[in-house]
């Protein structure tokens, strides 16, 4: 009997580990390739890139283009494609528009043909202020498709650009003729961020529509199309800060402005025709440092629309923190931050993956006690934002304070570029290994992570380990046959 139930003890133990461990998920892995250079700058030269903001084609994943901004020295954009998945880029030449001689503000989306649009502003005058929005169509051969179509006219600043299907949307934020008069910083309110939709591709373009509230301090929005006519437009409210907004520090260095900010987002239920007035999606925005507001760091919104679901990323004081909305960004959960330790991370960018996986870039200067040098780190969950993990995927730390205008603060741009896939995710950022404080060079690189799913419950396991529970049980349970040895009692 002792060594009945010394095996009965054993099958038990060895049952539910087997059960737990067949039930535990393990660990998502993320495996960063060598990172590549985005941007193709000579080797002398002095470009300050920034802001990447990228796309891909969703009949051919490995086909992606990114666009990024040149903050200095002199004002331009660069647009760059892959069609090897991110392991190699090269330099797509875009067609300039009439009297233009540079671009600034570029967006970049793939219809669902596979063509690539590119939306860019021109600069002249003497602050170099939007002289106009024009949208480029490329063929899925990355062809120029006929010349540059005119969206809007001047003052036309931080454009955003969204497609689905054939339907093409532009945001930008509509300046008063007072910014026509100022190097820095809009005029008071009304700036209102506008929406113009194409039914045709962006071939044409209907009047744009008025998002935002008369008096709301609204800048660098995002936008977002959904299936079934839903759009999304988020943007950072700047509340009450007038100072920032104006940028009357005239770019000097000095404290953080006093906030806080928060974070809001439009909806339209009818392809962009009308806007529900904003719903707040954080509160308590604490801004890290001054910022000039062209230059602001952008909130970062994606959609996961097979499940409904909205994210939220964005920098606060100095931690980087997400939030979601399954009701269609009316309530948000609580914001979750996403560093290893409480400050130094800056920057968030935020991609949702067909299978619901939702990816986070961001920078990290935790690791420095200098608080200076940075690493890019990508985040990925698999459950919806409950939990993540993270890796970093820059080479090697580099200094933060490359390329800032003051000396004083950081200004590597106000995004980072997200393309989540099935199997990998592709971030593209600014950084600064190439340049120093001398030189300000700061480059546009990436590194595509691939993202090895949980394994799920693991059947045989669970199977096995249920079988030998079962046999323990009947081993020890009072008046089990087995327990007796198999033989049946006697009858009197």
């Amino acid at each position: 009997m002792r060594i009945r139930i010394g095996l009965a003890i054993t099958a038990l133990v060895l049952g539910v580990a087997g059960v737990l461990l067949g039930l535990r998920s393990g660990e998502t892995r993320l495996e960063a390739r060598t990172s590549e250079p985005v941007s193709e700058t000579p080797q002398l030269s002095i470009d300050v890139n920034t802001s990447p903001v990228a796309a891909a084609d969703p009949r051919r994943p490995e086909v992606m283009a990114v666009a990024g901004r040149v903050d200095a020295p002199r004002l331009n954009c660069t647009v760059a494609v892959t069609t090897t998945g991110g392991d190699a880029w090269r330099a797509l030449e875009l067609p300039r528009a009439p009297s233009a001689d540079n671009c600034f503000w570029p967006a970049v989306a793939f219809d669902g043909d596979g063509n690539l649009l590119v939306l860019y502003t021109p600069t002249g005058g003497p602050f170099n202020l939007p002289t106009a929005l024009w949208l480029q169509r490329f063929t899925p051969e990355l062809v120029p498709e006929g010349p540059p179509i005119r969206v809007a006219g001047p003052l036309t600043f931080q454009p955003r650009l969204a497609v689905e299907g054939r339907r093409v949307l532009v945001a930008w934020i509509a300046a008063t003729e007072e910014r026509a008069t100022k190097f820095l910083g809009f005029g008071p309110p009304p700036n209102p961020i506008v929406l113009a939709r194409s039914e045709d591709g962006g071939r044409t373009f209907a009047p744009p529509v008025t998002v935002s509230e008369p008096n709301r301090l609204a800048v660098q929005p995002t936008l977002l199309a959904g299936p079934g006519g839903q759009i999304l437009l988020g943007a950072l409210d700047l509340a009450a800060d007038r100072f920032t907004y104006q940028t009357e520090h005239e770019g000097r260095p000095g404290p953080p402005p006093a906030g806080p900010w928060r974070l809001v987002l439009w909806r339209s239920g009818d392809g962009g025709a009308t806007f529900e007035p904003a719903a707040t999606v954080a509160e308590g925005v604490v801004p890290p440092q001054r910022v000039l507001i062209d230059l602001a760091p952008a909130p970062a919104f994606a959609v996961d629309p097979a499940r409904g679901r909205i994210y939220a990323a964005w920098e606060t004081g100095r931690d980087v923190m997400v939030s979601r909305s399954d009701d269609r960004g009316t309530t948000w959960s609580p914001p979750r931050r996403l560093g290893p330790t409480a400050g130094g991370q800056f920057l968030p960018g935020v991609a949702v993956a067909p299978d619901g996986r939702v990816d986070v870039a961001y920078y990290d200067r935790s690791g420095d006690p200098d608080d200076v040098r940075a690493e890019v780190v990508l985040a990925s969950s698999s459950d919806g934002g409950r939990s993540f993990v993270s890796t970093v995927i820059s080479d090697q730390p580099f200094d933060s304070m490359v390329g800032s205008f003051n000396g004083d603060d950081v200004m590597l741009g106000s995004h980072v570029a997200v393309v989540a896939q099935a199997e990998t995710a592709t971030v593209v950022w600014p950084d600064t290994t190439r340049g120093n404080r001398t030189t300000n060079v700061v480059d546009l690189v990436s590194a595509t992570v691939e993202v090895q799913p949980a394994a799920g419950a693991r059947v045989a396991l669970v199977a096995g380990g249920a079988v030998l529970v079962l046999t323990a049980i009947a081993l020890l349970w009072p008046g089990s046959a087995l327990l007796r040895g198999g033989r049946r009692p006697r009858r009197r």
